[in-house]
């Protein structure tokens, strides 16, 4: 499987892995830089696990985090 971030904001985000600011946990995910309009989609997450992402230069802020649930 796999997932597909798209920026529906008016600023560019950055999105990745946590933790924050290694992106390690789950490297697949690590989409990277999205400007406004722009989508991008995952590497196969081959696994079961959880996932967290964030925005690389918004880390703190809570609409710019989530979960990925691989089952």
């Amino acid at each position: 499987s796999r997932v597909t971030f798209v920026n529906n904001d008016s600023r560019a985000h950055d999105m990745n892995s946590d933790p924050q600011p290694a992106h390690t946990d789950c490297p697949e995910i690590n989409v990277g830089f999205l400007q406004p309009g722009q989508s991008a989609t995952t590497a196969v997450l081959p696994r079961v696990r959880n996932c967290g992402f964030h925005d690389h230069n918004q880390p703190s802020v809570t609409a710019l985090q989530g979960e990925i649930k691989i089952q």
